[in-house]
């Protein structure tokens, strides 16, 4: 029934049917639309044909819309994120298909929650025995020695917990039965490599060889307030395990590791690497280097897998992770480690390639990382950079659900952006010419939970990515005993192709061919137009 039909009415209740139909007329011009770069569309002929049509215009189709069959939610990264103006770009043609039947951009409309709101800053606690005693989420409650905090809290009381998040733990499997870890583990993302099922309960033995995964697995995403152990940074994510270093490690079973499922997974977690040796030169081979291109070009629906990886422990053996593919891949986000008192680790590597830090063991004395441990039990002894790597995980787990949207390059732009060098001792901190500061042992310094969900949510996405490929003059030289060869190159940045021109910095990747009996002689260093020193390689004398 309409208006003018309901408006048909004597006397004072004419009155109130004209302040009706004018606050009706006003209330829309009053409150302005806030138009957002997201589009539900009904298309007919199923997901093949949603997919197709997305791409043709530029939207990434994230999927069907709850259970209504043939809705789809569409997001188009190069609209602005909140507009007062409906999108008019080429993308809106795509209202002409014949299979689309309806689409409309989606508004943002407030909606006030019909509860109390209790002081976002009272103290968070849990009922889980060994919460109390995990010194790194208190270190801003003055009762543990740790100076700078991670903000997890902070995080956590901004409403992000993890959820709707997939973190996958690619180690020797993951106790899944485990009262911390059963009621948020992910079938879905999780298989037995090694064994070629898709069941990744680790090998039981004496020494408890493989309980590596399941102490990863809790930290990440351990259940909060069930009474038990301990609670994970993203204690609502959703946690699977791969089974693949409890047996022979080949290309094949890395590749298949680091590719499974990638479009339901959006964290992988790993804690492993080549030789810590201070001798060992090793990387990817050609079916992983080419799984981790897939991964961050195809997974989550093009916005790309997200791969953590631990920097390695070789530093008593003056190891360099800059010899270590997986570490100082442009696909990885490489994690070292602090100790408590903010002291270097004795088994800190350092490189040019490492990101951020979190925090882990150091000298005996030092407290260990508190997380889940084999035959259902929990630990206060996990240690090294394989605390360290889930531990960002866990985090870029609460970023990820502040911003479903982040591509894997918005990731690495977020955690450079909001890290601290706060208390962390090094000698080699330099701001570089970004204004970032930054060291080859900790990278661009201590995360913030906090500070990343806060840039999450307002984060713009950066453009497509270009990459410029330049060779130098390939001239043999010879490096002669305790002397330098330095090498001069002008970098053009591709500015001939529109393609490939790089207009601003994100990764450099340097490949260079060197024949030597000692590793440990070397030393090679990157020096940028504006004057930043990259060390990609230190000497040894024992190595």
């Amino acid at each position: 029934m309409g208006w003018g039909s309901r408006c048909c009415c004597p006397g004072r209740l004419d009155l109130l049917c004209v302040l009706a139909l004018l606050w009706g007329c006003l209330l829309p011009v009053c409150r302005t639309r806030v138009y957002t770069n997201h589009w539900a569309v009904k298309i007919a002929g199923g997901f093949p044909e949603a997919d197709r049509i997305a791409s043709k215009y530029g939207f990434i189709n994230i999927g069907q819309i709850g259970a209504l069959k043939d809705y789809y939610h569409f997001h188009h990264s190069r609209t602005i994120k909140r507009s007062v103006l409906s999108s008019r770009g080429t993308h809106s043609f795509i209202s002409m298909e014949p299979k689309v039947e309806w689409i409309q951009q989606q508004v943002v409309k407030k909606r006030t929650k019909r509860d109390y709101d209790l002081s976002r800053t009272q103290s968070t606690y849990f009922n889980d025995p060994k919460w109390p005693s995990m010194w790194y989420m208190h270190c801003s409650d003055n009762t543990h020695p740790c100076q700078s905090d991670m903000n997890i809290e902070g995080a956590w009381k901004r409403g992000y917990t993890g959820k709707n998040i997939v973190v996958t733990i690619l180690d020797d499997g993951i106790e899944r039965t485990h009262p911390d870890l059963m009621q948020n583990y992910d079938a879905l993302a999780s298989c037995d490599v090694n064994g070629n099922d898709l069941d990744p309960m680790p090998r039981y033995d004496a020494s408890n060889e493989n309980k590596h995964g399941t102490r990863c697995a809790g930290e990440v995403a351990a259940t909060a307030n069930n009474s038990h152990c301990t609670v994970g940074i993203a204690f609502n994510a959703k946690i699977g395990g791969v089974r693949m270093l409890d047996g022979d490690v080949t290309d094949m079973v890395e590749a298949k590791s680091v590719s499974f499922n990638p479009q339901h997974v959006h964290i992988y977690s790993a804690s492993w690497g080549p030789d810590d040796d201070g001798k060992t030169v090793d990387g990817p081979a050609p079916l992983t280097r080419q799984a981790f291109e897939n991964g961050v070009r195809m997974g989550r629906r093009g916005l790309g897998s997200v791969f953590v990886w631990a920097s390695g422990n070789g530093g008593r053996s003056k190891d360099h992770c800059s010899c270590d593919g997986y570490t100082n891949s442009i696909y990885t986000i490489s994690i070292s480690s602090t100790a408590e008192s903010g002291k270097k680790p004795w088994y800190l590597e350092e490189c040019s390639s490492t990101l951020a830090t979190t925090y882990s063991s150091g000298e005996s004395y030092d407290k260990k990382i508190i997380t889940t441990d084999l035959r259902q039990r929990c630990t206060d002894n996990h240690t090294g950079t394989s605390a360290s790597a889930p531990m960002a995980a866990g985090i870029i787990a609460l970023a990820l659900e502040a911003n479903p949207f982040l591509t894997w390059r918005d990731v690495q732009h977020v955690i450079v952006r909001t890290s601290r060098a706060g208390h962390l001792n090094a000698n080699d901190w330099k701001t570089n010419a970004a204004g970032f500061k930054v060291s080859h042992l900790y990278g661009f310094g201590l995360m913030d939970a906090e500070a990343m969900v806060m840039e999450a949510e307002k984060w713009t996405t950066v453009p497509q990515q270009h990459a410029c490929v330049e060779s130098t003059d390939r001239q043999i030289k010879t490096i002669r005993p305790n002397s330098a060869i330095r090498s001069i190159y002008k970098a053009l940045g591709c500015s001939d192709n529109a393609n490939h021109y790089v207009k601003y910095l994100e990764h450099v990747v340097v490949r260079i061919t060197i024949t030597h009996p000692r590793r440990g002689d070397l030393a090679i260093y990157l020096t940028s137009p504006s004057g930043t020193r990259s060390q990609l390689l230190a000497n040894s004398s024992d190595s």
